[in-house]
């Protein structure tokens, strides 16, 4: 008799609001089998995962597993029921030994703490499920490496029994022998009747392990298939879809060649530990360069190296024809380079400060300070402008940045850039979390730069955002550029499956 399938969901709708973010989703995964589940950054990945852990109960549609509709209404239900999700970020407590955090929540013995009956508990776990930990259970979890980390927590998962296991982008802080030592143990699990959704914005891995795939674009699936029959590039364009890759050719025609522009920046065999791998870099004036790459590709690391707030471990920054060394940020600002982060929360604003504050921090040292000396009315003269024409709202100078929507304490981080006039700017996903309105009006706001002759830097996950800033394309994986070019020279598919592969499909001619 075959078995039931370890997961079917049928007709999952999500709605947050008057949005629908997931739209009659439905999929399957079969017994003892690998589903590799992928769409870009927004197609609602995240939020099947969260529903399948039981924190989107307001959910329509049908789950179940092995054969049984199953109720969702919490992540302890979630569990009960069999379904164990496994994040990219680990929840481990790094305080603890392996074993205390794999018995965490159902500790042995009914009075008292024992220490030696949780470390004897975690053994036979360990023992019974057949994994190889890499460390010893009475091990403090705190510097084990990210594969021991994945370790515990499948561990912890299948200590409840799981029947299916969801593992959101577990490859993203792997090396290479730990992703082929990781996927060698879901062929096992698999083997063993456990059911298992994978998600990973890797093509090609998700290509080599998966059984089956299904793309999702825009809250919908696009198709489910043998992953034999989808090749990367395929993957790659299901994705995007032809409507948008239609959109994106339009644009590649816009973008403007700058090779005759002075080197602002430039970086020459930056390498840091396993995060940069001898990249080089070059900020030309008047140019925006998007830089494309995966999570764990090395795109932030080289954002922060630039900007002073990362030392590499060799290579050299050569600042108009100089070779600097920056001892941190403020040397970099100093110098004319800001970067503005990714996290705005907390590395960009300080959220308990007023606007006014957020706005001058940067331009202080440049422009408004003399002699050790701050003039209240330059600042105060400098916010009000910027308020006025970022169009933030409320416009009130003395609001608390925290009381802001997420778009307008982007638009704030922003200014605080924009403020110290710098001549080479760095942005880390800069309309990230923002309303279509605001994404328009940041994007005016960087070509602007642009013009004025600062070098700028753009990081996206947002091929479109990409496209649309972009003179020039730089991509990265695994700390490695693996290709450099104008945005005519590449198409969005290309570009998908570069930064996935590290190599893409040539176009067919004619």
């Amino acid at each position: 008799m075959t078995p039931a399938p370890s997961l079917q969901i049928r007709g999952l709708t999500k709605r947050f609001g008057p949005t629908t973010v997931l739209h009659d989703v439905s999929f399957t995964v079969e017994h003892g089998r690998i589903l590799g589940l992928i769409g870009q950054n927004g197609a609602g990945k995240s939020t099947i995962v969260k529903t399948l852990a039981g924190l989107y109960p307001d959910h329509q549609g049908d789950v179940a597993v092995a054969g049984e509709s199953v109720q969702l209404r919490s992540p302890k239900e979630s569990r009960d029921e069999g379904i164990a999700v496994i994040y990219q970020e680990f929840s481990l407590v790094s305080e603890m030994t392996v074993a205390e955090n794999l018995l965490l929540g159902r500790e042995p013995g009914r009075f008292g703490y024992s220490r030696a009956g949780i470390r004897r508990r975690a053994e036979e776990l360990v023992a019974r499920i057949g994994i190889d930990l890499g460390a010893p259970v009475g091990t403090t979890v705190e510097g084990l490496s990210p594969a021991v980390h994945q370790r515990i927590e499948i561990v912890k998962a299948l200590a409840d029994d799981a029947r299916v296991l969801v593992m959101d982008e577990p490859t993203a802080r792997l090396s290479e022998a730990e992703r082929v030592a990781l996927f060698a143990l879901m062929r096992r699990l698999a083997a063993s009747g456990v059911g298992i959704v994978f998600i990973s914005h890797y093509l090609d891995e998700v290509r080599d392990i998966a059984d089956d795939i299904t793309v999702l674009r825009n809250g919908a699936v696009v198709t489910t298939a043998s992953s034999g029959d989808l090749p990367v590039n395929r993957m790659a364009s299901l994705m995007l879809g032809d409507a948008f890759a239609d959109d994106l050719h339009r644009e590649r025609g816009e973008s403007a060649a700058h090779d005759g522009n002075e080197v602002v920046l430039e970086a020459r065999g930056l390498s840091d530990l396993d995060r940069l791998r001898d990249v080089d870099v070059l900020l030309r004036a008047g140019e925006i360069l998007g830089l494309a790459g995966l999570v764990g590709s090395g795109r932030t690391r080289l954002a922060r190296v630039l900007a002073g707030a990362d030392l590499p471990s060799s290579g050299a920054l050569v600042l108009r024809g100089e070779q600097v060394r920056f001892r941190g940020p403020r040397d970099a600002i100093r110098n004319g380079i800001v970067l503005i982060p990714e996290d705005r929360k907390h590395q960009a604003l300080s959220m308990e400060s007023p606007l006014t504050e957020n706005l001058a921090i940067m331009a202080v040292q440049s422009r408004i300070g003399r002699a050790g000396f701050i003039s209240r009315k330059a600042v105060r003269t400098l916010s009000d402008r910027l308020i006025h024409d970022l169009q933030v709202s409320p416009a009130a100078p003395d609001a608390i940045a925290a009381t802001l929507s997420g778009g307008n304490q982007q638009k704030i981080v922003l200014g605080k850039a924009l403020a110290a006039e710098p001549e080479v700017l760095i942005v880390d996903q800069p309309t990230a979390g923002v309303d279509i309105g605001t994404k328009a009006q940041i994007h005016d706001l960087l070509r602007a730069r642009a013009r004025a002759g600062a070098a700028v830097l753009v990081i996206s996950d947002d091929l479109d955002e990409l496209y649309a800033l972009g003179d020039r394309f730089q991509a990265l994986r695994s700390g490695r550029t693996v290709w450099t070019g104008t945005a005519a020279e590449i198409t969005s598919e290309q570009l998908v499956e570069l930064t996935a592969t590290g190599t893409f499909t040539p176009a067919e001619v004619g």
